[in-house]
């Protein structure tokens, strides 16, 4: 239910704001799209895992992203970039003295960031860039650790928030002169001692509308 909750708002947020450029004529632009993400994650640092010697294996994910910016001229952007991942999940069993340990984690993961883009000064409708951003994140995970016979060892929720960055390169297709495809692929990580494990990179595809 909180997964929806802010999902809705995320598209909410992009209708109305892309209402009010468009009201005002200005060169903003809003765009919505979808994400796959890589985990590349310092997992045995999270701490349920490390307190007992385990390294799980997280899997990939996918999430949704949008955005709105505003172009300073045609070679510089800026833009505030929102995503959200849902779930990067880990459920291994792991031997240890002598008996198995069973390890189940999930963990979302929320990020809103400024970001730069530097285009390449090209004519024609095709737009290569350059993409760096800084911003916040918000991590809130899941972790139960059972034992034999289902006993459980560790069963906690966390959220937490940290600083993150972004670097990452891009390129926008001009469809019509209000309309583009924007494809992107960046590496994220999280920095701070609360969110410094989640590192993950992300290719993304969604439309762009224009203002």
């Amino acid at each position: 239910m909180k997964r929806i909750s802010v999902v809705a708002c995320i598209v909410a947020v992009f209708f109305l704001a892309g209402s009010a450029f468009a009201a005002e004529g200005s060169k903003m632009y809003v765009g919505v799209g979808g994400t796959f993400a890589v985990e590349y994650f310092n997992a045995d640092q999270f701490e349920a895992a490390a307190n007992r010697g385990l390294d799980p294996s997280y899997d990939n994910t996918w999430g949704i992203n949008g955005k709105f910016g505003y172009k300073i001229n045609p070679v510089v952007s800026v833009e505030m970039d929102l995503q959200y991942l849902f779930g990067f999940n880990a459920s291994q069993t792991f031997p240890r003295n002598y008996t198995q340990i069973n390890y189940d984690g999930d963990v979302d993961v929320f990020t809103a960031m400024g970001v730069a883009k530097i285009f390449a000064p090209l004519q024609g409708t095709v737009r290569p860039y350059f993409a760096a951003g800084l911003g916040l994140m918000h991590a809130s995970w899941d972790t139960t650790i059972t034992g034999p016979l289902g006993y459980t060892r560790a069963d906690e929720s966390r959220d937490e928030w940290g600083g993150c960055g972004k670097l990452g390169i891009g390129m926008d297709f001009y469809l019509t002169p209000t309309l583009s495809l924007n494809v992107e692929g960046a590496y994220t990580a999280g920095f701070g001692s609360d969110v410094d494990t989640i590192r993950y990179f992300g290719l993304s595809a969604g439309l762009g509308f224009h203002f």
